[in-house]
């Protein structure tokens, strides 16, 4: 699903631009997007904070280079945030750009980008070549209300209800039978 949606967000822009890291909100069907973004300095790629929701609540970032990219396994994608240090995780790269949705990181990101004032970003795209662009910050009000849109506390993870375990004997030819769940 976040595949189809990181190329419904790199569809070409509509005739007027928003401004730079303005917080838009879009209705699809049962999905409502609210995003902020920018387009880097050299106008090459943009950089995406978004969140999806429909039955599940979900942020991402995401990395669109005009020229796009090829479908790939996860890929590298670093970040360095007022020339603080470069921090890289695997990005996923449905075709199109490169995302990432998990909570830990998209806080913490997030967190980052929100108080940085020179955002680049270095990807290392399907072809093993480095793509790189610099991004101005956004400040924190628009990340902390695209943040807000899908219930997540700005600078902290939210927590995910679990699905329960299911019972696995160690060994199914000598342990006890797991009682019904009537039986519990």
């Amino acid at each position: 699903m976040l595949a189809l949606l990181l190329l419904q967000a790199a569809a070409p822009a509509a005739p007027a631009t928003p401004a730079p890291w303005a917080v838009q909100t879009r209705p699809s069907g049962k999905t409502i997007a609210t995003s902020s973004s920018d387009w880097s300095t050299d106008n090459s790629a943009r950089l995406v904070v978004r969140c999806d929701t429909t039955g599940e609540k979900i942020v991402s970032l995401q990395f669109i280079p005009k020229a796009g990219f090829a479908a790939a396994l996860p890929r590298p994608v670093s970040i360095n945030v007022d020339d603080g240090g470069w921090l890289g995780t695997n990005w996923q790269f449905p075709g199109s750009g490169a995302f990432i949705s998990d909570d830990v990181v998209v806080t913490n990101l997030a967190a980052m980008i929100a108080g940085g004032k020179s955002i680049r970003v270095r990807v290392i795209d399907p072809d093993n070549k480095p793509v790189d662009a610099v991004f101005v910050g956004p400040g924190p009000a628009p990340i902390r209300q695209v943040l807000s849109a899908c219930g997540y506390e700005f600078g902290k993870a939210p927590a995910r209800v679990l699905a329960p375990a299911t019972r696995v004997p160690a060994d199914p030819a000598t342990a006890k039978k797991a009682p019904a769940p009537e039986d519990e």
